[in-house]
């Protein structure tokens, strides 16, 4: 492709990128959006037909991948529930444990 055409692809990506954007105060992250979409464009669009947007919804899956939901900060509030109210229980068997033996 000429330097044009890159150019012109490149400023399509850009303008659609931000179109569709809507993570305010992550443009660093929109920039990574981006050059993921033009190292992906050519490829899946000449053989999967994948368009700007769907390139954007892959990297954005690609990077809420590992995110964390609502179901997994319950799970974690109710293990750290459990983990507190083990060590009460600990400490107050310990406590009546030295009661006994004074």
């Amino acid at each position: 492709m000429s330097n044009r055409g890159t150019d012109q692809l490149v400023d399509n990506i850009i303008d659609a990128v931000d179109k569709i954007w809507l993570l305010d105060h992550r443009d660093d992250l929109k920039n990574d959006c981006q050059t993921f979409v033009y190292e992906n464009y050519e490829v899946g669009n000449g053989q999967l037909g994948l368009d700007i947007k769907d390139l954007v919804i892959a990297f954005l899956s690609m990077k809420c991948a590992d995110a964390m939901s609502e179901a997994d900060l319950d799970v974690i509030a109710r293990e750290d529930q459990e983990r507190k109210a083990n060590t009460y229980i600990q400490t107050v068997l310990h406590d009546i444990d030295g009661d006994k033996n004074e």
